[in-house]
């Protein structure tokens, strides 16, 4: 399940670089697609993962540990 955590986060963080290489590559364009389609993904893989962290908490599959 941690796997499939840090998966999720990596997938997020590309998607994130990529609509900002396409903003800055695209620049004074008026059609911003490619912009918008990257965002999109990358909230929606935020809403699954947590989602997911939701679910491996309420089956017990990850437990939350203290600081100390």
């Amino acid at each position: 399940m941690k796997i499939v955590v840090v998966l999720f986060l990596a997938f997020i963080v590309f998607s994130l670089f990529q609509g900002m290489y396409y903003l800055a590559k695209d620049g004074g364009e008026r059609d911003k697609t490619r912009v918008v389609r990257a965002l999109t993904w990358r909230i929606g893989l935020s809403l699954v993962l947590f989602a997911l962290l939701l679910l491996g908490y309420a089956t017990g599959l990850l437990q939350p540990t203290g600081l100390r």
